[in-house]
């Protein structure tokens, strides 16, 4: 009798895995696209939140424009990536896609991200209102080029 309950239960254990891995599969298959995908080179560089972006051509991704937001940035050879998010957010319709970049204590530092796609700028170091900024003897701003389908 013992021997007949302890089959049974087994037998249904493995009935839920199968159904529970085969219904799994195809919520993972599935891929979310992505709000925002795009591409930038930087020559020098430059630190975004702690990290620090080697000179190099990256591609960042904004998958949700929900607060925070979150983006993906990577670099082309796929070794490099880091998550950043932003501080605040503010409206904009400059037209363009741009990595806005000032200079603090002789290093370049990201200050927003300007999504021309969006009508959006994504704040990542609200610190030029409380401080005086350096004059930046680069170009400060990084054009990024927008990933269409």
């Amino acid at each position: 009798m013992n021997l007949k309950r302890f089959i049974l239960q087994v037998t249904f254990f493995l009935a839920a895995l199968a159904a529970s891995l085969t219904l799994a599969g195809p919520a993972r298959a599935q891929t979310v696209s992505a709000r925002f995908a795009g591409k930038f080179n930087l020559t020098s560089p430059v630190h975004w939140g702690k990290a620090t972006l080697p000179p190099g051509t990256y591609s960042i991704r904004i998958d949700s424009t929900t607060s925070p937001i979150m983006a993906t940035i990577r670099n082309d050879r796929s070794t490099f990536m880091i998550r950043v998010m932003s501080l605040a957010s503010s409206d904009d319709h400059s037209g363009s896609n741009a990595l806005r970049l000032k200079v603090r204590n002789g290093s370049l530092v990201v200050q927003s991200l300007a999504l021309a796609d969006l009508d959006t700028v994504l704040i990542y170091d609200p610190s030029p209102a409380q401080e005086k900024v350096e004059e930046a003897h680069t170009d400060s701003t990084v054009h990024v080029l927008v990933a269409r389908k």
